[in-house]
């Protein structure tokens, strides 16, 4: 998806804008490099501390998010083309994708969102 992304924006700077491919391409190197010096790459870190979820939002340099697992309705969590996300009813949102983490930290990531979209069962009082 990486790689797809990447020669959509130097195919659009290519065709589009008139800019020569040896300009293009180092107009996307110059742009990852002042991502990779800009971001801090500990927002993207995702913790799961017993009944909270931390981690990163939609804009990544923001400061991380903690949410409530218990708070979290299964209607408000969603995975779609390898990223997840996870609301809660305060409107807190913890958003990542899972090529950001570790190939045995997918298998964590993707088993509590798997939970987290499995309706509860209904408890009685009486």
């Amino acid at each position: 998806m990486s790689s797809l992304s990447i020669g959509i924006v130097i195919y659009c700077l290519t065709r589009w804008l008139q800019i020569p491919y040896g300009w293009a391409v180092f107009i996307v190197v110059i742009r990852a490099a002042f991502w990779a010096c800009a971001v801090d790459i500990r927002n993207f870190d995702v913790n799961i501390d017993g009944r909270t979820l931390s981690g990163p939002t939609l804009i990544f340099s923001s400061q991380p998010v903690s949410i409530e697992l218990g708070d979290v309705d299964p209607e408000f969590v969603s995975e779609w083309m390898g990223v997840f996300s996870v609301h809660d009813s305060t409107g807190s949102e913890v958003m990542a994708h899972y090529r950001y983490y570790l190939p045995e930290d997918r298998v964590v990531l993707r088993g509590m969102i798997e939970r987290l979209r499995r309706p509860r069962p209904a408890t009685s009082v009486g």
